[in-house]
């Protein structure tokens, strides 16, 4: 399972329901607010049109092993609609766990125009637990982006993912620099992220609510963002919601994403 749900599955007080139906009702009045215009491409945070592992802009150490985990979303942002999709297995010799991330359907309108496909790129990320002490845990991850469509050249970084738990709360730092492997329009040479997410279990019964900001240096340009969002889990998974203010600093836009993430357990011990 992911790292932000801290506690156990059980029915959700009236209190938490009626705040996730608040941050639902906040997200759509943000994008209503925002005025219609073509979606940003380099100012998005990799893990938000192409999630890693959750709604969150950081993400979580690797999956229990042998285990395969699976997520499915839909993401709004200004006239784009995207459903992202991430696979990860954790065989047992790889003591982590290996992922792919992509946008299974983009339908974009910058102009009068909708068009619809399959997303334009596809993330690979290799995750392994390096230290696991008292509360403390330390992942790393080598990074690579292949291009599908549209844009030429790749990308290949690494992410350093400190997470501190104690309690009921759970801070998170991610920091990922990844380099073009060829230069080109929608890729430059470097970009650098830095995200802060925090998370805290309400009551004992497994559903969440995390705050987060990001930090993104892509090409030169610095942007700034920040999101809010909460966690439903059920049996084998969770379901994710946040609220996203993307490029606060320089053209503010509103992002809003719910995620459906199931873990289906020990797959590969049980073909052993």
């Amino acid at each position: 399972m992911r790292g932000k749900a801290i506690g156990s599955t059980r029915r959700a007080p009236r209190s938490f329901l009626r705040l996730l139906v608040a941050v639902f009702a906040a997200a759509f009045l943000a994008q209503s607010g925002v005025t219609q215009k073509q979606a940003p491409t380099l100012a998005q945070a990799l893990n938000s049109t192409v999630s890693d592992f959750g709604a969150s802009f950081a993400f979580s150490p690797p999956i229990c092993s042998g285990c395969v985990e699976t997520e499915l979303g839909y993401l709004y942002l200004e006239d784009g609609h995207y459903a992202p999709a991430v696979v990860t297995v954790a065989p047992t010799w790889l003591h982590g766990d290996a992922s792919v991330l992509a946008n299974v359907l983009d339908s974009e309108a910058p102009g009068s125009h909708r068009t619809t496909h399959f997303g334009n790129r596809l993330d690979f990320a290799l995750r392994w637990k390096l230290m696991d002490k008292d509360g403390l845990v330390l992942t790393a991850a080598p990074w690579g982006t292949a291009f599908v469509r549209d844009v030429q050249g790749g990308r290949a970084g690494a992410v350093l993912l400190p997470q501190y738990t104690w309690g009921k709360n759970q801070v998170v730092a991610q920091f990922s620099l990844t380099g073009a492997v060829g230069v080109s329009a929608g890729n430059p040479r470097t970009d650098y992220q830095e995200a802060f997410d925090y998370t805290r279990t309400v009551g004992d019964r497994g559903y969440a609510v995390f705050l987060g900001m990001l930090h993104e240096i892509s090409g030169g340009d610095q942007s700034i963002g920040t999101e809010i969002g909460g966690i439903i889990p059920f049996p084998r998974g969770q379901i994710e919601i946040a609220c996203e203010q993307l490029t606060l600093n320089t053209d503010p836009a509103a992002q809003f994403q719910a995620r459906v993430i199931v873990n289906w357990g020990k797959v590969f011990n049980r073909r052993r």
